[in-house]
């Protein structure tokens, strides 16, 4: 019992020093912003998820940037950016099409522009965490697999009339995992970052 203790005390000590981290860093106290050592040389989360730099692109830039969006072209947005993690290849396909929604998705126009970027060494995924890559869809790169994973759910599955009528996260996580390509963690993240959005599940 006391082992279990001593985990909870330095899990709360980590998320604490952590949140007062972020808050020197955003009322422009200057470093070092904590005593800790392994929190000065290490990058880590926020302690709240929605206060990391990416969740805040997300929700500024993808959910809600001033325009109005269909149930449909909301989820797609925020699948395809997610898929993805980086603000810059979100920021790379809204240069080469009008919007970014289902209306202007095309997998062999949409790889076209991230095949460009990749041979002109441009990285298009975040290595915050790695996504799952294989083959499944039949293509050797990853981004075409994601796109043609895209292409399933929205364009032959319709998904957003499932996941529109979802009662509970669980039932929205549970279709989205039944998905090749998504395991449990890559899931729950794409379920909190909808339910970040008007889709209310």
């Amino acid at each position: 019992m006391k082992k279990r203790q001593e985990v909870y005390d330095l899990y709360w000590y980590f998320a604490c020093e952590r949140q007062n981290i972020f808050w020197k860093k955003i009322n422009g106290e200057s470093t070092p912003w904590t005593e800790d050592k392994i929190l000065q040389e290490y990058k880590f989360c926020n302690s709240y998820r929605v206060n990391d730099r990416v969740s805040q692109y997300l929700l500024r830039n993808v959910i809600y940037n001033g325009k109005k969006y269909s149930d449909e072209d909301m989820l797609f947005r925020i699948l395809l950016f997610k898929l993805f993690n980086k603000e810059s290849t979100w920021e790379l396909l809204l240069n080469n099409f009008e919007d970014i929604t289902l209306k202007t998705f095309n997998v062999k126009d949409y790889s076209k522009v991230l095949e460009n970027a990749i041979s002109n060494g441009i990285k298009i995924y975040n290595d915050a965490y790695i996504s799952c890559a294989n083959k499944v869809f039949g293509y050797d790169r990853k981004h075409d697999n994601h796109l043609a994973l895209l292409n399933k759910m929205f364009k032959e599955d319709r998904i957003e009339e499932k996941i529109v009528k979802c009662n509970t996260m669980e039932e929205a996580f549970n279709i989205i995992k039944s998905y090749p390509l998504i395991g449990n963690f890559i899931a729950y993240q794409l379920v909190t970052d909808i339910n970040l959005s008007l889709i209310h599940i």
